[in-house]
């Protein structure tokens, strides 16, 4: 007959277990117990092995950390971009709405009348307010910092002008927040950052 796998606890005694002396004066009563014993031992860990570890710990650490600025500069570009798709998407809608003729607003020189324009005429469009900032601008700008961060291009009030020229910008990124120039979004859709756009232009 074959043996039992080692690996399966065995039944070492059913003899009752020992009561305390308390518990022989409380006149309690020792019933049969049955022990299990483990054919595998247990291992404490060494000191040697907790230094490993924390080493270990320790350079993934040093290898994470230098990349994190990275991590967080990419993820603002992400969010940055999606916003500035986001309200071309709005003023497209808008263009359908009005005749293909871009919204007529102040100059950007007109500060606060120029940034409450734009924060209001894509608003029934699904635009709030946030959706002008980008994340990297935010991230170093004071509390006094202007809300809108794309500038939009100023068409005059001509029905179809907005669509007459694919490289002509419709929304520019007000400052550098990415590392690599101001990002540029254009009529189709598309962004790209100034470096980019100027290597293209003198690739050509």
């Amino acid at each position: 007959m074959a043996s039992r796998p080692q690996s399966i606890p065995r039944l070492l005694s059913r003899k009752p277990r020992p009561l305390s002396k308390e518990s022989q004066r409380a006149g309690w009563s020792s019933g049969p117990t049955i022990e299990l014993a483990a054919d595998h031992k247990t291992k404490a860990f060494t000191v040697l092995d907790v230094v490993a570890a924390v080493a270990i710990i320790g350079i993934l650490v040093l290898l994470a950390v230098p990349n994190f600025g990275n991590y967080l500069r990419k993820a603002q570009e992400v969010r940055c971009t999606a916003n500035m798709r986001n309200i071309t998407v709005a003023l497209r809608g808008y263009l359908q709405d009005h005749g293909n003729v871009w919204p007529q607003g102040p100059s950007p020189e007109a500060g606060i009348a120029w940034e409450n324009f734009w924060l209001g005429v894509l608003r029934s469009y699904g635009i709030t307010d946030k959706t002008w900032q980008c994340p990297g601008i935010v991230a170093r700008s004071e509390a006094d910092a202007p809300r809108v961060h794309y500038t939009p291009t100023m068409f005059p009030p001509v029905p179809g002008i907005a669509d007459r020229w694919a490289t002509q910008p419709w929304l520019i990124e007000r400052g550098e927040g990415h590392g690599h120039g101001a990002l540029i979004c254009f009529p189709d859709g598309s962004i790209k950052s100034f470096d980019k756009v100027m290597a293209e232009l003198g690739a050509r």
